[in-house]
């Protein structure tokens, strides 16, 4: 058989095989694959990992720390995420420290990662909570089997705390009015427009740059949990924009209380008018839910919801679903009552 550049034999005739490469230093390196086929397998993925920045040495990664695998995780991550993302995985890691930081990656073990959830639930955390920082570890695994540092995740054999229900609130029509009239700032009425209409997550609206606007389109391009997605902005949410850009245009990010140092948003000016008006139990995110809610109920199909609410499940959305029947059912009711007055 002709030889293939970059694979060779070791020793010659041997049926075992090499592989050699230079990585983005120019630096050539050398890796023992086994069989032909596993050779050719493990150089294209090296290329590929070297022409995408992902490549790390093999053999730098063998005393790697959890700590060291988890801060290389979210560097990479930052590249694509939210900076709110980032600084929760960041404050995630640094309640995980004391307990698995110091460990070398490879030998955590799911057994292992279950104890360190434990020790976290007897610090008081909710189940979701805890599910969230499960996510995390999963996270970290992931991006090694990428870059073929393991062979597992460990965490997919770690099962998930039960959580409740989810919390679903959204705004009644008298409620939204309540809060509008209690909103003392124009720029905060045109904010609490442009979530409404458009179910954007509060660090996507926190974080929208002037630049990723596009108002003639009704197009806005956002960078948020789930990664960058695509708005598509309604005529309210447009005539929002309008004002805010009236206000904010000369500065990076259409939120006029956005500096661009703030790591994360702490507004609480909804919170005050909520409160002043009288609604309660009322989050930032119930914003999103009422937005999906009033979309299910008029008659938008659950995917199309999905798609503008930028869930990567459809489970996720699923649980906007009983509404549209909900809607129906009294609809129908209507004509119980029309029935009764027809002479």
């Amino acid at each position: 058989m002709a030889k293939v550049p970059g694979i060779f034999e070791r020793p010659p005739d041997s049926g075992v095989h090499w592989i050699s490469y230079f990585d983005i230093d120019g630096k050539r390196r050398r890796e023992k694959a086994g069989k032909l086929t596993a050779a050719l397998d493990l150089l294209a993925e090296r290329r590929l990992q070297i022409k995408k920045g992902e490549f790390i040495p093999p053999r730098q990664t063998r005393a790697w720390t959890f700590k060291k695998l988890a801060e290389e995780t979210i560097r990479r991550k930052a590249l694509r995420l939210a900076p709110q993302t980032i600084e929760t995985d960041t404050i995630r890691l640094k309640q995980l420290l004391p307990l698995i930081g110091h460990m070398r990656f490879d030998r955590l073990s799911p057994e292992r990662i279950e104890e360190t959830l434990a020790k976290l639930k007897e610090s008081g955390l909710s189940n979701s909570t805890l599910n969230r920082y499960r996510s995390f570890i999963s996270s970290v695994f992931s991006y090694a089997l990428k870059v073929n540092l393991v062979s597992m995740n460990p965490v997919a054999r770690v099962g998930r705390y039960r959580e409740n229900d989810s919390r679903l609130r959204w705004l009644r029509p008298e409620e939204e009015e309540l809060i509008r009239g209690a909103l003392e700032v124009d720029t905060h009425r045109w904010e609490f427009d442009l979530a409404l209409h458009t179910g954007m997550r509060r660090g996507e609206q926190f974080w929208l740059r002037w630049k990723d606007v596009d108002m003639e389109r009704g197009n806005l391009t956002v960078k948020g949990k789930t990664g960058r997605r695509h708005i598509v902005a309604n005529e309210t949410a447009i005539a929002a924009l309008r004002k805010l850009h009236m206000r904010s245009g000369d500065r990076e990010f259409v939120c006029p209380d956005n500096d661009g140092r703030a790591k994360r948003d702490w507004r609480d000016w909804l919170f005050d008018a909520a409160k002043k008006a009288g609604v309660e139990n009322f989050h930032w995110h119930d914003l999103r839910h009422t937005f999906a809610s009033r979309l299910v109920m008029a008659g938008v199909d659950i995917r199309t919801v999905q798609e503008l609410l930028g869930h990567k499940s459809i489970v996720q959305t699923m649980r906007y679903a009983h509404l549209s029947a909900d809607h129906r059912k009294a609809a129908v009711a209507k004509m119980n009552v029309e029935a009764a007055v027809t002479p």
